[in-house]
């Protein structure tokens, strides 16, 4: 697909989200032309319907590993179109889901639910939309559930950190830019327990306020394997994917890892 052209089905997929409307099948922006798109949607444990985007390349065929995308706060699923292109050419099925309280998952118990009415516990609810999104790629016929991991940015990068202790299926987890300004007690297991982080890729920038120095911290409490990734610079979450090499960094860990 053209840039150009990409570009404007990406914005009406957006506007269509913002909206408040689910977007058509057609109008799920696929960056690439063996890449397809449509959404889904799913439940979780306690009853948020979450909204999805599922990616998949037409280049390749059977069961395949799956990648979950965690979206940072105040954002939503379409920030990540970008990078999926990379990754279904690696060989991954890709699962976008909008964070609940975020974008078109608002719904709590077929009641509105946005995040500006969260409270501390909502928050730390979040690892739920994984066990949901988890849960939706099991009863998949063409993904390998033994082979599904998480990748995170900020605020996302909490919700994968904590559900790599908590969920099982999870095989590996890669979270970019972990949030340290929270709380003590929020998105980082600390209620959880007999919490038991394992199998992460940390990578934060240098200058990302604490986010490097966190990451070394919590390395310390994660079970093998384990590796912690800094960059010069401050480029925060998703901005750290335009350095090519962080990039590469991603699919290597997730090519040996998952």
């Amino acid at each position: 697909m053209a840039p150009r052209v990409y570009l404007a089905v990406l914005t009406v997929a957006l506007l269509a989200m913002h909206c408040g409307r689910l977007p058509t099948d057609s109008e799920v922006p696929t960056p690439a032309e063996w890449v397809t798109g449509k959404t889904v949607s799913f439940k979780t444990p306690d009853g948020f319907t979450i909204f999805a985007a599922w990616f998949t390349s037409n280049r390749q065929t059977g069961r395949r590993p799956a990648v979950v995308l965690i979206h940072p706060y105040d954002q939503n699923l379409g920030i990540w179109i970008p990078f999926v292109p990379e990754l279904t050419d690696a060989g991954y099925h890709v699962l976008a889901y909008d964070v609940r309280g975020h974008g078109r998952s608002t719904f709590h118990n077929e009641v509105y639910f946005p995040r500006s009415r969260f409270q501390i516990e909502d928050l730390n609810r979040m690892p739920l939309d994984v066990e949901g999104a988890v849960g939706w790629l099991k009863r998949r016929a063409d993904v390998d559930a033994t082979r599904i991991g998480l990748l995170g940015a900020a605020l996302g990068a909490n919700i994968a950190y904590v559900s790599s202790g908590t969920n099982a299926n999870v095989k590996t987890s890669v979270v970019i830019s972990l949030v340290t300004r929270l709380r003590q007690d929020v998105l980082l297991g600390t209620d959880v327990p007999n919490f038991k982080p394992r199998s992460i890729l940390y990578m934060a920038s240098h200058g990302d306020g604490y986010s490097f120095t966190s990451s070394e911290l919590l390395a310390r409490g994660t079970q093998q394997p384990v590796r912690v990734i800094g960059y010069q610079g401050t480029a925060n979450g998703l901005a750290l994917l335009d350095n090519p090499v962080a990039r590469d960094e991603i699919l290597l860990w997730l090519r040996t890892h998952l």
